[in-house]
C-alpha cells in the first residue's frame, strides 16, 4: 500500500510539473529583419497556429523597419539574459562576428538561393561590364562588391537605393542603371511599372550563389536555452511548412500581423519564396537547412574582396535542424 501510494505521489507531481510547464511557457522574442511580409510570414503563422505554443514557448514577433538592426536588437536581448532570435544576412553577422567580435551563431537558413536580383537598363555579359552607379539598401552591398572582387571601388559607386514605386523610384527615372531587387517584391514591381525593355540577373550568374536570411541568436542563448533553441527551430519551420501549404490561409494571417499589406500581392511573392525555400536540400534535410559549403566560398569570396580579413567560420555555425520537410 505504501508502495503504491508512493507511485501515487510521484504521478501527481509528474503530472503537475507538466501543468506548470504548459502553463508557464518561456517568452521568446523573434525580431524581423524588416516589417512583417511574405518573407517573415513562418512566424505569424506558427504563432497563430499554434506551433509555438505546443512546443512550450510564448513567442513574441518583433517586425524590423529602417534603421533596426536585428544584430543590435538580438545583443541587447541576450545581453539581458532573454531568449531572443533574429533574421539577417549571412554576410553582416559573419562581418559583425569578426570585426566587432560579436557572439553571434547560424543556426538555419531560410533561403537556400539568393532572393536579390539585379536590374540593368543595359545587358551584362559578364560581371566587367558592370560599372558606374549601383543602387542597393544599406547592409546589402556584400553580393556585388565579391562578385567583383578587391578593385570594386575603381568599378562601382554603392548609392542608396530610394523612391516609390518600392525604392525603385531612381532606377526606373535612370538615375543609374543598375537597381537591387528581391524576387518577392522589387523584381515584380518592375515588372509592372518599367515602361522600357530592361534586363534582370541572377547574382548566381556572376559566381555568387549565398544563401539568405539566416536565423541566428547568440552562442550565451544557445548554451543557456539549448533546449528551447531546438524546439523554437522545429516549430518555425511547422509554421512556414504550414504557410507554403496553406498560402491563402497564410495571407489572412498575415494580414492580422500587417494590415497595411497587399496580400494579393505578398501571396505571389510568396509563390517565389517557396522556390528558393524548396529545395533539393530542404526535401532531403528538412526547411532552414544549412549548407556549409556555401557559407565557405561566401567567407573566401568576402576575404578577396577585402571586405573580410578571415575566410574561418570558427564558431559561427551552429546548425540545428528543423526535421521538418516541404
Amino acid at each position: 500500500m505504501r508502495r503504491a501510494m508512493g507511485i501515487m505521489a510521484v504521478g501527481v507531481l509528474v503530472g503537475l510539473a507538466w501543468v506548470l510547464a504548459q502553463g508557464n511557457p518561456t517568452k521568446v522574442s523573434m525580431i524581423e529583419s524588416w516589417f512583417i511580409h511574405a518573407e517573415s510570414i513562418g512566424d505569424p503563422v506558427a504563432v497563430d497556429k499554434g506551433f509555438y505554443k505546443a512546443a512550450g514557448l510564448d513567442v513574441t514577433v518583433v517586425p524590423g523597419g529602417p534603421g533596426l538592426s536585428p544584430i543590435d536588437r538580438v545583443m541587447a536581448e541576450s545581453k539581458a539574459g532573454k531568449l531572443v532570435f533574429g533574421i539577417d544576412y549571412p554576410y553582416n553577422l559573419l562581418e559583425a562576428r569578426q570585426k566587432q567580435k560579436l557572439p553571434l551563431v547560424i543556426l538555419a537558413a531560410d533561403f537556400q538561393d539568393s532572393a536579390m536580383q539585379i536590374l540593368s537598363w543595359k545587358p551584362i555579359d559578364k560581371v566587367s561590364d558592370i560599372s558606374g552607379k549601383f543602387a542597393t539598401w544599406i547592409g546589402y552591398d556584400k553580393p556585388i562588391k565579391a562578385a567583383i572582387g578587391k578593385d570594386w571601388e575603381s568599378k562601382i559607386q554603392i548609392v542608396n537605393q530610394q523612391g516609390d514605386p518600392a525604392t525603385l523610384g531612381g532606377w526606373l527615372a535612370k538615375q543609374y542603371n543598375y537597381a537591387s531587387a528581391m524576387i518577392y517584391n522589387e523584381v515584380m514591381v518592375a515588372q509592372q511599372q518599367a515602361k522600357e525593355k530592361y534586363y534582370q540577373y541572377s547574382y548566381k550568374e556572376f559566381g555568387v550563389d549565398w544563401p539568405e536570411n539566416v536565423l541566428f541568436t547568440t552562442e550565451d542563448v544557445l548554451k543557456k536555452y539549448p533546449n528551447e533553441v531546438k524546439k523554437f527551430v522545429e516549430a518555425r519551420y511547422k509554421g512556414y511548412q504550414y504557410a507554403l501549404a496553406n498560402p491563402e490561409e497564410a495571407g489572412k494571417i498575415l494580414a492580422k500581423y500587417n494590415p497595411n499589406l497587399d496580400i494579393p500581392f505578398e501571396l505571389k511573392g510568396l509563390e517565389q519564396i517557396k522556390k528558393i525555400m524548396v529545395t533539393p536540400e530542404t526535401q532531403k534535410n528538412g526547411l532552414g537547412y544549412v549548407d556549409v559549403a556555401k557559407l565557405q566560398k561566401m567567407a573566401q569570396q568576402l576575404q578577396a574582396a577585402g571586405i573580410l580579413e578571415s575566410a574561418s567560420l570558427a564558431g559561427f555555425v551552429q546548425a540545428v535542424p528543423s526535421g521538418v520537410k516541404p
